[in-house]
């Protein structure tokens, strides 16, 4: 009686570690509703989540930011004012790229620097397959043409690329 009780408890724990294991970072469909807050989206064109990492691209409706988005800073001191108190913001810095950014950042803070690196780096490496959709992302990080916004709190790194009309999602669990 006893052997059987506890067969069935380490049969339990067993499927409780599996469904663990399998678990994802993000669901698209609550992602979508966390972005609708900032940004017009519209269709999904590519969606991975695994346990480490979250890469999403968005369609959007319009390139422009919804009033309700991220505070808008156009220095790389004002944005680590809000940072460093876990706020979100939007780099409002024409003609940097988001790769700049975060080397702007990491030059003024490592740590805070890093924590915006390992946002879009982690996912990027870990969530991507070679392809066209990692070399979709890799002109959009180093394109002056793209917005960047950074959560902290989030720990996501959000590029909208307005001359293609699209939003990259990227989140890791570092």
């Amino acid at each position: 009686m006893f052997l059987q009780g506890l067969k069935r408890v380490c049969l339990a724990l067993s499927a409780c570690l599996m469904l663990v294991s399998c678990a994802s970072l993000d669901e698209e469909d609550s992602l979508r509703a966390e972005l609708k807050k900032w940004l017009f989206l519209a269709q999904t064109k590519h969606f991975t989540s695994k346990q480490t990492c979250t890469i999403g691209v968005f369609e959007l409706a319009s390139s422009e930011l919804r009033s309700t988005a991220p505070r808008k800073v156009t220095t790389f001191r004002e944005a680590l004012h809000y940072i460093r108190k876990d706020r979100a913001v939007t780099f409002d810095m024409p003609g940097v790229t988001p790769s700049e950014i975060s080397e702007g950042v990491m030059s003024l803070d490592l740590s805070h620097g890093l924590g915006l690196v390992s946002a879009g780096v982690g996912p990027y490496l870990d969530c991507l397959e070679e392809g066209p959709i990692m070399n979709g992302f890799y002109a959009v990080l180093t394109s002056p043409e793209a917005v960047t916004i950074y959560s902290p709190a989030g720990n996501f790194l959000l590029m909208v690329y307005p001359p293609e009309a699209v939003a990259l999602f990227m989140r890791g669990n570092v």
